[in-house]
């Protein structure tokens, strides 16, 4: 099951839930309790992107900008 990320129109908290596909069914809002939710668009992260000992900007690790 995936992870969601939710908004509450209720009272603004934002969550994470682990949940089905069909997660309109039930989920609720741990602050309020409240059901009117909107499923907010989350960031992700990726190995390898941005920075670190292998950046793209050199080859050895050492320069600057993977610093």
């Amino acid at each position: 099951m995936p992870i969601y990320e939710f908004r509450c129109n209720q009272c603004n908290a934002k969550f994470e839930q682990l949940c089905r596909r069909d997660w309109q069914s039930g989920v609720s809002c741990p602050a309020c309790g409240g059901k009117d939710l909107a499923k907010v668009l989350s960031a992700f992260s990726s190995p390898g992107s941005g920075g670190g000992k292998n950046c793209s900007a050199c080859s050895g690790g050492n320069c600057a900008s993977c610093k």
